[in-house]
């Protein structure tokens, strides 16, 4: 039986992040979540350059609080960046079931 692709239970699914590919997808699923449910992070692409897309979406990333806070309460994720290596890590907290 050939199961489809649930994002949201991928992106709630320990086995999801075993991967880089894995937790970068469930990370785009968990970022464009957030962002279509606030109205400040809205893309117009008739009003927005790229650049401008792009800073959205990078300082959402990086400096956004509330948006650390929905992905850690909602998905159990920890998202961190090193400067030091220009890596981003993504990190599943483990649930008590797990």
């Amino acid at each position: 039986m050939i199961k489809n692709w649930d994002e949201e239970e991928a992106a709630k699914d320990a086995k999801t992040y075993q991967t880089k590919e894995g937790g970068l997808r469930a990370l785009d699923y968990i970022i464009k979540k957030y962002m279509g449910t606030r109205e400040d992070k809205k893309i117009n692409p008739a009003k927005q350059t790229a650049e401008e897309v792009l800073d959205l979406f990078t300082n959402t990333l990086l400096f956004d609080k509330e948006f650390h806070q929905f992905a850690l309460d909602n998905y159990r994720v920890l998202i961190e960046y090193d400067k030091n290596e220009n890596v981003l890590d993504i990190i599943k907290m483990k649930d008590h079931a797990d």
